[in-house]
């Protein structure tokens, strides 16, 4: 529910009510895929906060609520691929971590506030962790921008660490 309220601009509430079902019903809250060309893929939109798994084609097949790199952390902005996986949950409290460049990973964390806040990694509830987990594939390409371009750096790499 967070996540179609970001896509639409409502309160990041985790509850419904008449509005929602009738932007619903409008048709609104739709992800717009970036990179429909990368294939099976995440895309990271932290302008919006959102991690959307998209299949070939295009076809988005989950969008899940996310907080980025608050600004004094910033997450990289750029196109990357998954090079390790790290089950269970690490020392840091990341929760099912999928390193796509350098330490930062998609994971499941305790906190994931509806505004950037990480330190950088691009977190998740961690009751969606295990199904992103499995989603995800090593050398799953990632996608993270946001709709000014800003970031810490641009890096276009699909390189591990």
């Amino acid at each position: 529910m967070i996540a179609y309220r970001k896509m639409t601009g409502l309160a990041r509430m985790p509850y419904t009510n008449l509005t929602v079902f009738r932007r619903l019903q409008q048709g609104a809250g739709a992800f717009h895929v970036r990179y429909r060309h990368d294939g099976r893929h995440v895309e990271g939109d932290l302008t919006r906060q959102v991690l959307a798994e998209i299949e070939p084609g295009g076809r988005v097949h989950a969008l899940y609520t996310m907080s980025s790199g608050k600004p004094s952390t910033p997450t990289v902005i750029g196109r990357f691929s998954v090079y390790s996986k790290t089950p269970g949950t690490n020392s840091e409290g990341m929760v099912d971590s999928n390193y796509f460049i350098r330490g930062y990973a998609i994971h499941g964390y305790a906190e994931v506030p509806t505004y950037a806040a990480s330190h950088g990694c691009l977190r998740v509830p961690i009751p969606n962790a295990a199904a992103i987990y499995a989603w995800i594939r090593e050398g799953t390409p990632v996608d993270v921008y946001n709709e000014s371009g800003g970031g810490s750096h641009r890096v276009s790499s699909h390189a591990g660490p």
